[in-house]
């Protein structure tokens, strides 16, 4: 399992988390050498404290979570607030709802400002897609939006969505991604050899909201 834990980011996105599960959080990120954790947005400050500058784990926020409803505008300000209090990456949640309706082409409009303001600051952008929600050519498209937009990753779900964890479709997802866009996988309920079998098929982050069992 130790091979894995430079692949695994930590979640904390739950809205009943509390500040002690942060911190035992934090600890497993530092004891065990995880590639970082995801927070939101009211606690990424205090989180950036409690790593400090030279941390070596990506602290990212989420932005727009956990539908994407909000306007662009908002989106922004929550990403520029995200990135002045110590985010290293934001994850900005897609709005499926815009998809499936004639304003579709504002989708894009939308993630290639994110995308600037982002990498204006040398951040990272990881763009969420509700994969759950989403049929196979649906899904397609918005790879595609996200790719053209310039992202750097693109993840295959919020995770409230409950649905069970599949090695296939996760599998599908990295073969339909272009390798020039990372991919992050929603792996809670993936078995050890799950997990290794995305990380040879080249998915670059695995996230996990449950506590690693070693």
């Amino acid at each position: 399992m130790n091979h894995l834990f430079p692949y695994i980011e930590r979640t904390l996105v739950q809205p009943d988390v509390s500040i002690n599960e942060q911190y035992a959080v934090l600890d497993e990120v530092t004891q065990l050498g995880l590639a970082g954790l995801t927070v939101a947005p009211f606690w990424v400050k205090k989180m950036r404290r409690e790593l400090g500058d030279t941390h070596p784990a990506v602290l990212s926020a989420v932005v727009g979570f956990p539908y994407g409803y909000q306007r662009t505008e908002v989106k922004q300000l929550e990403l520029e607030l995200a990135l002045n209090d110590g985010a290293t990456e934001v994850e900005i949640v897609l709005n499926t709802s815009a998809l499936l309706s004639p304003t579709s082409v504002w989708l894009k409009i939308e993630l290639v400002k994110l995308v600037a303001v982002a990498h204006a600051q040398e951040r990272l952008l990881t763009v969420i897609l509700d994969t759950d929600l989403l049929d196979t050519e649906q899904t397609e498209r918005m790879i595609r939006l996200a790719t053209d937009a310039g992202t750097d990753f693109i993840k295959n779900g919020t995770g409230i969505t409950g649905k069970a964890f599949s090695i296939e479709q996760a599998r599908w997802f990295r073969q339909t991604v272009p390798r020039s866009v990372g991919v992050k996988i929603i792996a809670d309920g993936a078995s050890e050899t799950d997990l290794d079998s995305l990380v040879q098929a080249g998915v670059d982050r695995l996230t996990l909201s449950n506590r690693i069992s070693l």
